[in-house]
């Protein structure tokens, strides 16, 4: 976080929107207290002598780094279970399901090729 934000905190950032515009939004304003606890319990371990600026700049970096591969796991999670469901469904094993879907791409080229001689 920009240093500017502790002794300014009326002021604001240019952010992009999911709509791709730039819009301006204000600093969060977020009291020590929140975090400080935290910060102290962990100070040796990993916050040293970093100010509380610092270690609330980790503590968000990290943060979106952990919900970010627990939605990367939780979208594999899903395809996997489709899948999963797909070949129970079907009673096959994965081998099984991909010499199948060989043989039907296969019967979908001949059929579209002859389609495309007529």
């Amino acid at each position: 976080m920009a240093n500017n934000q502790s002794s300014n905190p009326n002021t604001t950032s240019p952010v992009v929107s999911n709509q791709g515009k730039v819009v301006e939004v204000p600093h969060l304003k977020v009291p020590q207290n929140r975090i400080f606890n935290f910060v102290e319990a962990n100070r040796k371990a990993y916050f040293e002598e970093h100010s509380m600026e610092w270690a609330l700049d980790q503590i968000i970096e990290r943060g979106i780094a952990e919900i970010t591969r627990a939605i990367k796991t939780g979208e594999k999670r899903a395809k996997d279970a489709a899948a999963g469901a797909l070949f129970k469904d079907m009673n096959m094993t994965v081998a099984q399901a991909k010499a199948k879907f060989a043989q039907l791409e296969a019967l979908l080229k001949a059929q579209t090729e002859a389609d495309a001689q007529k």
